[in-house]
């Protein structure tokens, strides 16, 4: 005799596990993002929650496939984070500030470095591969000394060319340079050379480097 009040026990497929899952997941990282927007812009903080819910929304519910609503799921946060970075501030570039002649240090990670800026020259022209190269306006010449604060031979290289900027705030990109070659052995000064090219008017010179901190070093070129 069948018992009628038996019903049939419905299994949990791997399938609707990890549907469950992914839409756990979905709805952790758009409440995460949420929160992390509060504080600058509620309103697009308030849009990630919305896509939290709509997460945990089933597909069926929705009348579209799971596939589907993961694709309109990632379309929605990448217009969203688009939103998102809309008018965010770009951060202001930090300087340490350093006079001719004056030692300052450089951090590339592990490595360590001093340097002292010694020397500039104004020339009309300058000799490049035995050629006499002239210009308008006016070469730069940088002339400093590098020393390797390490315990071991290391070698030198800026992750960015130094710059020159001057009282106008133009900035002026690096013409050419001349540096040590190889591995700069420990307290051992070797000196390194900067060319920029400027106008006649450029004045209140300022030589810029960046090493791998947040602080660039700026070195005022006034004798």
């Amino acid at each position: 005799m069948k018992n009628s009040g038996n019903k049939e026990v419905k299994e949990i497929g791997l399938k609707t596990i990890f549907t469950f899952i992914l839409n756990g997941l979905f709805s952790a990282f758009f409440v995460t993002s949420g929160v992390i927007n509060f504080k600058k812009k509620i309103i697009v903080s308030f849009l990630y929650f919305g896509l939290a819910a709509l997460a945990v929304i089933p597909h069926r519910f929705l009348r579209v496939t799971q596939a589907l609503k993961v694709v309109i799921l990632i379309v929605l946060f990448v217009i969203l984070a688009g939103v998102a970075t809309q008018g965010d501030p770009v951060a202001e570039q930090k300087f340490e500030n350093f006079s001719l002649g004056q030692k300052f240090e450089m951090a590339f990670g592990k490595n360590k470095f001093s340097m002292v800026v010694k020397e500039v020259k104004n020339n009309a022209k300058i000799n490049v591969s035995g050629k006499d190269v002239a210009t308008s306006g006016s070469f730069v010449i940088v002339t400093g000394d590098i020393v390797n604060l390490g315990s071991e031979a290391v070698e030198f290289k800026f992750n960015e060319d130094p710059g020159l900027k001057d009282g106008q705030n133009r900035s002026f990109s690096l013409y050419g340079a001349a540096i040590p070659v190889g591995k700069l052995q420990p307290s051992v000064a070797k000196e390194v050379s900067y060319v920029f090219e400027i106008p006649k008017d450029a004045t209140g010179l300022k030589f810029i480097v960046w090493d791998k901190t947040d602080v660039a070093k700026s070195i005022d070129l006034k004798k």
